[in-house]
């Protein structure tokens, strides 16, 4: 298949499994100056029966080349406002924590992708950046450690197997 036509969110492109934090669309074109929206996923299996309470996704990219201009609330914390982010332009590093409220504190499932947040970025230098999860690998499956984390409505850890990072391409 056309790389132009692989979707982000499709469970297959998302090597170690799910659930997994993916940006879509996975790469971007830009030119210096310009700007560009981004979307950051939690992404699960159709089939699966997990309840999510909160999700934590620590994004790094390089300040010299790209300027965070604002963020949007996602799907996980629709219309209850619980999104919170620190956003660090001096070493190109945001923390988004968004939580799920509830009357009930039922969660929410994740039988399909959820939408975390809406990022757009201005990019001010030519070349090429990664907006990359914060985490440190063994190998391309084997995540000796992360910032990120999902838990469960009681906030219990719930591990993230899979990353799918996003390209900058600015000219």
């Amino acid at each position: 298949m056309d790389e132009e036509f692989d979707n982000p969110l499709d469970a297959t492109q998302i090597e170690c499994g799910l659930p997994a934090l993916a940006f879509s669309p996975d790469q971007y074109d830009i030119a210096v100056g310009g700007t560009f929206i981004t979307d950051i996923y939690l992404m699960d299996s159709t089939e699966s029966e997990q309840w999510y309470g909160g999700v934590k996704a620590v994004v790094n990219y390089n300040p010299e080349k790209l300027e965070l201009i604002h963020i949007n609330n996602g799907d996980l914390a629709d219309g209850s406002a619980p999104l919170f982010f620190a956003d660090d332009t001096t070493v190109g590093r945001i923390e988004i924590i968004s939580i799920f409220v509830s009357i009930d504190s039922s969660g929410i499932n994740s039988s399909n992708n959820i939408l975390l947040a809406e990022l757009e970025f201005l990019s001010l230098a030519a070349g090429a950046d990664t907006l990359l999860f914060e985490r440190t690998e063994n190998d391309s499956c084997m995540i000796a450690s992360t910032s990120c984390e999902l838990v469960d409505p009681n906030d219990q850890l719930i591990p993230i197997r899979g990353y799918g990072d996003g390209v900058v391409n600015a000219q």
